[in-house]
């Protein structure tokens, strides 16, 4: 017998097994489109990254302001899943775009107040303390509240209740999008509002705290399948994954609490 022919077969079909098995496990990987509110990005890219690992399937995320997302969705955009704070869900449930039974809490967030690394520090402790400190503060941040949930709430809720609403617009710089608490670390503005999960992974700043809890907002992000969506069992699969204990603690870890 030639030996040698012999194991050049074997390696052949072992090569062909290998070749065969990464041919099939592309036919069932799936592309999954996810659009996500900008607050999650922290704890979720390693997390996508963790699944499409375990799973061979793919995630197309879009990253966004929850404002930005809707606009998305009302031109007739669609995804697998949407992440968004869960206030934004009843409108979408209406216009029947949602499978509302998949949805999955996964994580709590409220807002921060953050300064440049060595600069003049402000006491945020009370409302008046807080109310102050906007008073004092020559130019801010905060997003734009047409676009994001943390904007919206402090421009609508916060300034009118602590009286500040049109000073602080006339010195405001409003932010569109991603981590706006960088403005503060380049010295453009002073202070950063904005929810504490965008401001923790900022370099270059220091977050004072969270607002006080009169004037708080805590957000809860959660996802849920559309009813468009093109892999629903996949998307199942991600959103049972994204709300499990390993995930909690990813979670935990960039600055969100239990939902």
């Amino acid at each position: 017998m030639n030996m040698g022919r012999f194991d050049a077969a074997r390696v052949m079909r072992f090569s062909m097994g290998v070749l065969l098995f990464v041919v099939m496990s592309n036919a069932f990987a799936k592309d999954l489109i996810v659009f996500s509110g900008g607050a999650v990005k922290s704890a979720l890219a390693p997390l996508a990254t963790a699944w499409e690992a375990k799973t061979g399937h793919r995630l197309n995320i879009t990253y966004a302001a929850a404002g930005d997302l809707r606009k998305k969705l009302a031109d007739g955009e669609r995804a697998d899943i949407v992440i968004l704070p869960f206030e934004n869900f009843a409108a979408l449930e209406k216009d029947g775009l949602l499978r509302t039974a998949t949805r999955r809490d996964l994580g709590a967030v409220g807002i921060g107040v953050a300064i440049k690394a060595g600069a003049k520090t402000y006491d945020i402790s009370s409302e008046d303390a807080f109310k102050r400190a906007m008073q004092e503060a020559k130019s801010l941040t905060y997003m734009d509240p047409a676009r994001g949930t943390s904007g919206k709430f402090f421009d609508e809720v916060v300034l009118p209740k602590l009286g500040l609403r049109d000073a602080v617009r006339a010195k405001a710089v409003l932010g569109e999008g991603g981590m706006i608490a960088e403005k503060v670390a380049r010295g453009e503005v002073e202070i950063a509002i904005h929810q504490m999960t965008e401001m923790l992974p900022v370099k270059g700043i220091t977050i004072l705290g969270a607002l006080p809890s009169s004037l708080q907002k805590t957000t809860v992000y959660s996802g849920v399948i559309m009813q468009a969506a093109k892999s629903p069992v996949e998307a199942e699969e991600l959103l049972a994954f994204l709300s499990g204990k390993e995930s909690r603690a990813e979670f935990a870890a960039k600055g969100f609490s239990a939902p």
